[in-house]
């Protein structure tokens, strides 16, 4: 019997993207928090509807927009970050 690996490791990624929104509620508002947010709801989106295209165009926006925004942002969402994209590589999820 095989397994399929994205199936066996989506609920590391969906644990890794709820950190990364806890660690972004708790930053002061601003354009790029609300950016941010807005694609960790596309992201899980794309994971309920295992939509492979939508979850790669989400992750790709917001790792990107933290990535972007530099020291803007705390090192807690950099860190829940960083966990989140190990998490979609364990999975196969690309991003």
């Amino acid at each position: 019997m095989t397994i399929n690996k994205n199936d066996a490791n989506t609920a590391a990624v969906r644990d890794a993207l709820s950190a990364v929104r806890n660690a972004l509620e708790k930053e002061p508002a601003s354009a790029t928090v609300a950016s941010a947010l807005e694609q960790c709801e596309r992201l899980e989106l794309a994971l309920t509807q295992f939509h492979t295209e939508g979850l790669r165009f989400a992750s790709f926006t917001l790792l990107r927009t933290v990535n972007r925004a530099g020291p803007a942002l705390g090192e807690a969402v950099h860190s829940a970050t960083l966990q989140l994209k190990t998490a979609l590589d364990s999975a196969g999820y690309p991003h």
